[in-house]
């Protein structure tokens, strides 16, 4: 009956699809407490209850091994592609040879030669295309067979549909490839790369200079989907990573939507003035909340920023899904290149390195609880509503199956 008093478009305030935490504070701040209490104990034991239960019964994205959700994945570090050569990377079951043109560019292609299904990766690279390594056929950037050299001058131009090619972006230290193959005529897709927002140039600001830090692979036999719930995961920091819950009375990661692939959970808790590492950082922080805020794409990658005002930390996970129903991820660690002569580099790259000594706190924290989950959340609590906002973000994102040929 309470919750009848609020407007819908109150109850929507926070982004949670009944408004439930929203409609507590409410009442909590007219003054009504045991009103409140209960509100939320039958809210948690029932409303969201039922409400994440209608939700888990029909997922088709979360937590299935058998699709993927359409976007851009991470394929490896810029670092291992050098010019002129082409690896090889099975991606959602992708087939694909990714390659490094003369100019530097990077191109992704379908994996096996039309001819006779060599791998390209035994192949050469030619200008902006490849050759074929059993009998020489070239490739232009655009997928074009451009040379059988078999063939006599007059017959060269064998008619066939052109390589299926896929979008590349490097950003961040890594390249980046678009599951959807490039349509006739398209270079990229519109999709959006994952971001930082600090680093995204917005209100027609320049984008700042980043440097960063490559880290080491990740092996999980679990679900991207999985993996990504430990950062928004509120109620595990205080068992877990006892040292970091101390910094604030608790997180409240409130949801946003950014787009129909990405979304943002900030937090709006206060820092713990009652820790003395609290007391020492509360003069850091202009709004005397704890900065840590995740935006999440394509339910596979995160980017984390925390901190203190004056020096941010940023924390890139990309994961990507394994046939075996596993994951694989990477880490990257970021700082914006400082305006300081001679030093400002070298600094940032030290920031850089400092974020990993602190994302590498948290990974082994929790390494071996995943390496063992088995993900199944029967008992919902009020802790859990983030997640369980993460889960119906998932669900409405468009998927492709994974293909699990040869």
């Amino acid at each position: 009956m309470a919750l009848g008093i609020l407007p819908t478009k109150v109850l929507y305030t926070l982004g949670y699809k009944s408004g439930h935490e929203v409609a507590c504070r409410a009442v909590s701040n007219t003054g009504f407490k045991a009103i409140a209490t209960f509100l939320m104990v039958q809210i948690n034991t029932e409303e969201m209850r039922s409400d994440y239960m209608a939700l888990m019964s029909d997922l088709k994205v979360f937590n299935n091994a058998e699709v993927a959700i359409k976007g851009w994945y991470w394929a490896l570090p810029s670092k291992e592609l050098k010019k002129g050569k082409i690896q090889g990377l099975k991606l959602l079951g992708l087939d694909l040879a990714i390659y490094r043109g003369e100019s530097g560019k990077v191109y992704a292609i379908e994996a096996y030669c039309p001819h006779m299904g060599a791998h390209f990766k035994e192949g050469s690279v030619e200008k902006e295309g490849v050759q074929c390594a059993f009998h020489g056929w070239k490739f232009d950037e655009k997928g074009e067979c451009i040379d059988i050299p078999c063939l006599s001058s007059s017959k060269k131009q064998l008619k066939m549909s052109p390589l299926k090619r896929y979008a590349v972006a490097e950003k961040y230290g890594l390249i980046w490839v678009n599951t959807e193959p490039l349509l006739e005529g398209e270079t990229t897709k519109q999709a959006p790369l994952p971001e930082f927002k600090d680093f995204a140039g917005l209100d027609g600001e320049k984008k700042p200079e980043v440097e960063y830090v490559v880290g080491g692979r990740t092996f999980r036999p679990c679900r991207p989907e999985v993996v990504m719930l430990n950062a928004i995961d509120a109620h595990h920091f205080n068992t877990v990573h006892p040292e970091a819950s101390s910094l604030a009375k608790g997180l409240n990661l409130v949801p946003k939507i950014l787009s129909s692939n990405a979304i943002r959970l900030e937090n709006e808790s206060a820092l713990n003035s009652d820790s003395l590492l609290g007391k020492l950082l509360m003069p850091f922080y202009r709004k005397g909340n704890l900065t840590y805020f995740l935006d999440y794409w394509y339910a596979s990658t995160g980017a984390v920023t925390l901190g203190p005002d004056f020096m941010k930390l940023y924390l890139l996970f990309p994961h990507r899904p394994t046939l075996d129903g596993g994951t694989e991820g990477i880490m990257v660690f970021l700082s914006p290149k400082l305006n300081i002569p001679f030093f400002g580099k070298w600094i940032a790259k030290f920031i850089a390195w400092l974020t990993g000594v602190v994302g590498g706190y948290f990974e082994r924290g929790d390494r071996n609880i995943f390496m063992s989950i088995n993900f199944s959340m029967k008992a919902p609590i009020k802790a859990d509503l983030p997640i369980i906002e993460f889960i119906r973000h998932t669900e409405n994102q468009e998927f492709l199956l994974i293909n699990r040929g040869k």
